[in-house]
C-alpha cells in the first residue's frame, strides 16, 4: 500500500503541472467551441514563440545556478537597432545577423564580468537590463516605429509558413529539440547541470568550470538575440520597453517548468510547458471576452494550483538558489 502511495505521489509531483495544463484546456474548450480549432491553436503557439525561445536561454543559465535578467532590456534594444537598419535599407539577412551578433556580444560581456571577474550575475545582468533600456531609448528616441512602413518583406520571417505550420513555431520547436538534446545527450549539457548542483565536484574531476559557465552565458546571449528578433517581427515594430513583458513571464515559465517532469529541477520540456501554460490562459480568457484585468488574477490562481499540486504531494519546498 505504501509503495503504491509513493508511486502516486511521485507521479503527481512530476506531472502536476501537465495535469493543471490539461485541465485548463478542457475548461476553455468547454467554454468556447473555437478554442481547439487549428486556427486558434496556431495562434497560441505563435504567441508563445518569443516567450518560449527566451525561456530556453534562461533555463540554460538557471541550470548552472546563475541568473540573467539582461533579456528584458536586450529585446527592446535589438528592436530599436532593427528598425534603424530597416529604415536605412539594409537587407533582411544583414539585419538578422546583426541582431544575433548583438546577443552574442552581450552574452560575452556578461560572461567576462560574472565568470572572469567573479561579479554577481544578478547585479551584472540587472545593470545590463537598465543599460539596454537606456540604449533603446537613445537609438529609437522613445518612439514606437512600425516595420510595414519601411520594409514588409522582412516580416515574412515570422509571417511565413512551411506547409500549414508558421515559421515561428518551427523556430521555437526546433530550438527546444536542440536545447533538450544538448542538455540530455551531450557531456557539456550534463556538466552545465552539474555546475548548478555541485560546482565543487565539477572542479574536482578536472572540468573547466569557468569555461563551461562562460560559454553558457554566451550561448544564452545568442538565444536572447534571437528572442529580440522574433519579438520585434512578431509585434511588427519596435515598441518602447517591449522586453519588460518577457521579464516576469520568462522567469515564471522557467520556475513553473521546474515543477514539471523533474520536480525541483530546471528542464526544457517543463519550460516549454510553462510558456504554453501562460499563453493558453491568456488566449482562453481573451477568446471568451473576459475583462483584461482579470487575466493576471486567473493566471496567478492557476500557477498556485499547479505548484501546490506538486509541492503538497512532494511534501517539501526546495529553495531556489542563483
Amino acid at each position: 500500500m505504501g509503495q503504491k502511495t509513493d508511486s502516486w505521489n511521485k507521479f503527481i509531483a512530476n506531472y502536476g503541472l501537465l495535469i493543471a495544463f490539461l485541465f485548463a484546456i478542457i475548461v476553455f474548450s468547454l467554454w468556447s467551441e473555437n478554442f481547439l480549432r487549428w486556427g486558434n491553436v496556431q495562434n497560441i503557439l505563435v504567441q508563445t514563440t518569443s516567450l518560449g525561445v527566451c525561456a530556453f536561454g534562461l533555463t540554460l543559465i538557471m541550470m548552472m545556478g546563475e541568473i540573467d535578467l539582461s533579456y528584458a532590456g536586450l529585446t527592446g534594444m535589438i528592436g530599436a537597432v532593427m528598425l534603424k537598419m530597416i529604415m536605412a535599407g539594409y537587407s533582411p539577412l544583414m539585419v538578422v545577423l546583426v541582431c544575433l551578433a548583438i546577443g552574442l556580444v552581450s552574452g560575452l560581456c556578461i560572461a567576462l564580468l560574472v565568470v572572469g571577474l567573479g561579479m554577481s550575475s544578478f547585479m551584472v545582468t540587472l545593470a545590463a537590463w537598465f543599460i539596454y533600456m537606456g540604449m533603446e531609448r537613445y537609438i529609437g528616441h522613445g518612439v514606437t516605429h512600425w516595420i510595414y512602413k519601411y520594409n514588409e518583406n522582412i516580416l515574412q520571417i515570422v509571417q511565413g509558413h512551411v506547409g500549414p505550420v508558421p515559421i515561428p513555431i518551427i523556430i521555437m520547436l526546433g530550438l527546444f529539440i536542440l536545447c533538450w538534446l544538448f542538455q540530455a545527450r551531450t557531456r557539456t549539457g550534463q556538466y552545465i547541470l552539474a555546475l548548478g548542483e555541485n560546482i565543487e565536484a565539477v572542479k574536482e574531476v578536472g572540468l573547466k568550470a569557468k569555461l563551461i559557465k562562460g560559454g553558457t552565458f554566451v550561448a544564452a546571449g545568442l538565444v536572447f538575440g534571437l528572442t529580440g528578433l522574433i519579438e520585434t517581427l512578431r509585434i511588427g515594430g519596435s515598441m518602447v520597453y517591449s522586453g519588460r513583458f518577457l521579464l516576469v513571464y520568462a522567469l515564471g515559465a522557467v520556475f513553473l517548468g521546474s515543477a514539471a517532469f523533474k520536480a525541483g529541477k530546471y528542464n526544457f520540456p517543463g519550460t516549454l510547458l510553462g510558456a504554453l501554460f501562460f499563453y493558453t490562459i491568456i488566449n482562453g480568457l481573451t477568446l471568451n471576452a473576459v475583462k483584461f484585468y482579470y487575466i493576471p488574477l486567473v493566471q496567478g490562481l492557476f500557477l498556485i494550483l499547479a505548484v501546490a499540486i506538486t509541492t503538497v504531494k512532494r511534501g517539501e519546498i526546495e529553495q531556489v538558489q542563483f
